[in-house]
Parts: structure tokens; C-alpha cells; sequence
């Protein structure tokens, strides 16, 4: 189950796609800026931004599969944009992935996720969960129609100056499980995101409990829904975050 790194995903990162990756559901963005210390901005090495990823535990992270080429490095606490221009997050902030525990899967909408640990800190020497603090995943509910999810990560936002890929949120209802295109473990929802929103935890809002994964986008002024991973009905995903937190 363990795949190789190759550079997947690598041309989600353009300015070009992320221009065609509008997935606002309605006619206005709704995001507002955020601050969860758990969440974090996953890029490669040279970048600063093209994924987000939550910290389930003091090692523990997951984050979109299609995402694989930009989870290098993940930044915490990351600042504010000046006049559109994505900032870096302090040193002290940033955490390197251990590619020897990378596991993950691409096959669309409900089956697209990353699960994989995060090395100390170089300068702390601490985890980044023991500084950031992290989310507790429910492996186990599924009936969740109808109830309301928060979306927090670092999305796109080109118009403004000081919120383009920094931390935004945004809360929504799931509308829709399963679905003729995807596996039992597709789950959608009317979320705004935007590119750089994959591999954003979906978390219940009543409970503040991570139950999947954001992948994908689908909404836009005419309606639909955006779209992800549902954990307790994926078993490999399942097994994968358990086997990780075994590990911790």
C-alpha cells in the first residue's frame, strides 16, 4: 500500500490551474481568516504554499494524496499575506516529512488521501504536535448527512492582500455520501475552498473531530458540491492513520 514519491500532482501547484480550481459554493466567498494552530501549509522544499495537512498526533499528519509532491515541508502558525505575496512561516515553525512513512492513495473523489509523520523540528527539537498541538480523527461515524463541517486551510484568495493562502475557514452541510462516480467513501458538501484547500480536514462541528479529508472541487455560482474522503469508510485510509498512531 506504500507508494514511491513521484513528483504526483506537481502541475496542481500553477498559477494556471489554481485559476480554474474555483470551487465557491454560490456567489460569494464566504471564508473568513482563521488561526488552528494544528493546521498546516504543505509545500515542497523551494516552495511556500500548495497543500494544507492536519497534525492527528505529535508525529502524525494527513493530508490529500494528489498532494504527495508538495508535502515536504509543512508551516505552522503561518502569517499573513502582504499585498497577495504567500509569507513564510518562522524556523521554528516548520517541519520535514519522514518519506519513510509516507502511505497514500489517488484514485478521486473518496479515495485520495496521505497519512505520514512529521520529523522534529530542527531548531526545538520537538514534534510538531507537541508545540501545535493536534486533532482527535473519529475512525468510526458515518451517518453524517445533513450535519455541519468546518473546512480550515490555505486556499487561494488572488483579489486579496492579505488573506492569499493564508489560513482561511469556512462551515457548511454534508449534503451527499457515496455517488456514481466515486467509491462508498465519497462524501460532499457545500464548503468554499479554493486550490491549496486539498487535504484540509473535514471536521464535525459539534464535536471538533476530524471525518475526512477535503480533495476535491465541484461547487461554483450554479450550485453542487465540493467533495473528499469520508475516513470510516475507507479501510486502507482507516488502517493507515491507526497504524500510524500505534507508532506514536
Amino acid at each position: 500500500m506504500k507508494h514511491l514519491l513521484l513528483g504526483l500532482g506537481l502541475a496542481i501547484f500553477t498559477p494556471l490551474t489554481f485559476s480554474s480550481e474555483k470551487s465557491i459554493c454560490g456567489e460569494e466567498d464566504d471564508r473568513v481568516l482563521s488561526y488552528e494552530n494544528e493546521i498546516g501549509r504543505a509545500s515542497k522544499l523551494s516552495g511556500t504554499y500548495g497543500c494544507t495537512a492536519t497534525m492527528i498526533s505529535d508525529k502524525c499528519a494527513i493530508s490529500a494524496g494528489h498532494c504527495v509532491g508538495a508535502l515536504s515541508k509543512v508551516s505552522f502558525n503561518v502569517p499573513e499575506s502582504i499585498e497577495t505575496k504567500p509569507q513564510p512561516a518562522n524556523p521554528r515553525d516548520i517541519y520535514y516529512l519522514n518519506k519513510e512513512t509516507l502511505v497514500w492513495q489517488e484514485n478521486g473523489e473518496g479515495d485520495d488521501w496521505a497519512v505520514f509523520e512529521l520529523k522534529k523540528n530542527p531548531i526545538t527539537g520537538k514534534y510538531p504536535g507537541e508545540v501545535q498541538g493536534h486533532l482527535s480523527v473519529n475512525l468510526n461515524i458515518s451517518k453524517v448527512r445533513g450535519k455541519t463541517i468546518r473546512i480550515s486551510g490555505y486556499g487561494k484568495d488572488g483579489q486579496d492582500s492579505i488573506r492569499n493562502f493564508a489560513q482561511q475557514t469556512h462551515t457548511g452541510k454534508v449534503k451527499k455520501l457515496g455517488g456514481w462516480a466515486s467509491s462508498k467513501s465519497r462524501i460532499a458538501y457545500t464548503v468554499d475552498t479554493m486550490g491549496g484547500n486539498s487535504g484540509s480536514s473535514l471536521i464535525l462541528q459539534s464535536t471538533n473531530e476530524i471525518i475526512g479529508i477535503h480533495t476535491h472541487g465541484g461547487c461554483g455560482t450554479w450550485g453542487n458540491t465540493n467533495a473528499g474522503t469520508l475516513i470510516s469508510r475507507n479501510q486502507k485510509l482507516k488502517q493507515a492513520i491507526k497504524a500510524c498512531l500505534n507508532r506514536n
